[in-house]
């Protein structure tokens, strides 16, 4: 007995040094980027050894690729659960309920002061020093939430084609993107006259905007004469 406790609480050190070291290296690869951010600043911050790295990771490469999938699944697991939720509900939600859903879903785990804000460095670095493989951030999360937006936007909105729903979804995440990137420089830099105060002020322009582009990119319908018809062109 006594030795199976000695082993757990073995397993349940590892885990703990394990995780110590991943949100360590996701405070100083956000704040000091890869290059300025050593193997030793990260362990000193984690209150474990240098070895610890190579024994959990491998590396510093892999602590860096390890740190970013890290936060790729929490920030993809959580705008799945969003999409999965909007998919279930009874009645099913309007357009506009999607899209104020997928924005609030997107931003909120990005506003968090601790991990939001540390992704959001991490892939400003990434933006202009890549260091990660390239499918990773294609295959474990752009695909994925793609995928399932494309189903929502499909139940909840007019007729797409294909190319225009990947065009319509990628848009959508650039807007929300640079709402996020606007609203910290303008507030920081005193000119928040520049951005909505309130972020929720945002996401209700992005509804509109957004439901204004949809039905823009949508397949037109036709009357029994074969024309379009004009309301929907109108809408």
């Amino acid at each position: 007995m006594e030795t199976e406790m000695g082993v757990v609480a073995e397993v349940h050190e590892a885990e703990d040094t394990r995780e110590r070291i991943l949100e360590s290296s996701r405070k100083l690869f956000a704040e000091n980027g890869f290059d300025l951010t050593s193997v030793r600043d990260i362990t000193t911050d984690a209150g474990c050894n240098v070895a610890s790295v190579n024994y959990h990771f491998g590396g510093k490469d892999n602590l860096y690729l390890e740190t970013f999938r890290s936060m790729l699944a929490f920030l993809r697991d959580q705008r799945l659960s969003v999409l999965d939720e909007l998919m279930q509900r009874t009645p099913p939600p309007t357009l506009e309920e999607f899209l104020r859903s997928f924005a609030e879903g997107f931003i909120d785990p990005l506003t968090d002061e601790s991990r939001g804000r540390l992704f959001m460095a991490m892939v400003s670095r990434e933006m202009f020093d890549a260091r990660l493989p390239q499918d990773v951030f294609l295959n474990e999360f752009i695909h994925p939430i793609l995928e399932r937006a494309m189903a929502a936007m499909a139940e909840f909105g007019p007729k797409l084609e294909p190319a225009a729903a990947r065009m319509c979804f990628m848009s959508m995440v650039g807007q929300l993107l640079h709402a996020l990137r606007a609203h910290h420089l303008f507030t920081t830099q005193g000119t928040s006259e520049l951005m909505p105060e309130q972020l929720s002020d945002y996401v209700a322009h992005f509804v509109r905007f957004s439901v204004g582009g949809i039905h823009a990119c949508a397949v037109p319908t036709t009357t029994d004469n074969g024309a379009p018809d004009a309301g929907e062109a109108l809408s």
